[in-house]
């Protein structure tokens, strides 16, 4: 559940041994900065979902950090959720029901197909809200709550995700591949 004035569970000592961990660009696009937009996109529907936003955040900051290129990485996120239980006791503060929903969440990220978590779900969903910064517009059909299949949210999300794109050469589509139909009003 997301608490009002909690304390975030990415510290800096965190960070520091996510980004000792982390093989590739640390700005590029599977970088700091969309696990930056992942961390805001899933407090953000957290809020809406009920979510647990601790394990939304770490989700945000591991789920990617174990990629090995920029290419097709299909294990990354089973790599993320082993480093994750590294990390457990000494950057990572968590129950064990909220820490095994981050190793799925983590796990599962990239192929999930659903979960009946709606923390997952969340976290899931935060990740592909920020498909933009390579092209992509989220499709509302490959998200699993309510709250993200919004219009409103997905364009917003859209639009925050763009400032990745020079990097990428994405950025070029519009949310004109959006139609009416497919959206949550």
């Amino acid at each position: 559940m997301t608490t009002p004035n909690r304390k975030s569970a990415i510290t800096p000592a965190l960070v520091a041994a996510i980004r000792e961990r982390y093989q590739l660009d640390w700005h590029g696009i599977h970088g700091v900065s969309h696990w930056a937009r992942v961390r805001v996109n899933g407090l953000r529907l957290a809020g809406r979902t009920g979510a647990d936003s601790g394990v939304v955040e770490l989700f945000a900051f591991l789920h990617d950090c174990c990629w090995l290129d920029d290419g097709y990485d299909r294990g990354h996120g089973w790599r993320a959720a082993r480093f994750a239980t590294s990390l457990l006791g000494t950057h990572i503060f968590l129950p064990d029901r909220q820490f095994d929903l981050l190793l799925q969440a983590c796990g599962g990220h990239t192929g999930g197909d659903g979960h009946p978590s709606v923390t997952v779900q969340t976290c899931w969903d935060a990740d592909r809200l920020d498909l933009g910064r390579v092209g992509i517009v989220p499709d509302p059909l490959r998200l699993y709550t309510d709250a993200a299949r919004e219009r409103r949210m997905i364009e917003w999300a859209y639009r925050r995700s763009l400032g990745n794109c020079s990097r990428t050469g994405a950025g070029s589509r519009s949310l004109t591949g959006l139609t009416q139909s497919a959206m949550q009003p």
